[in-house]
């Protein structure tokens, strides 16, 4: 893991929370921690319906 001083990408503790409907809140992330580095290849791999477009938006 990336001390930080060589990353281009730094994202901590992303959150992100809908509204369901009838007062329902549903949390698609929550927690993420992600660090990408220079010439680092990273693949967001998941089933559908897990978050990998929410966390890159």
């Amino acid at each position: 893991m990336s001390n930080g001083s060589d990353a281009i990408v730094i994202a901590r503790n992303v959150e992100k929370t809908y509204d369901g409907g009838r007062g329902v809140a549903v949390h698609a992330l929550k927690g993420i921690d992600l660090t990408v580095t220079r010439a680092e290849v990273v693949a967001i791999m998941g089933p559908s319906g897990c978050g990998k477009t929410t966390l890159l938006n």
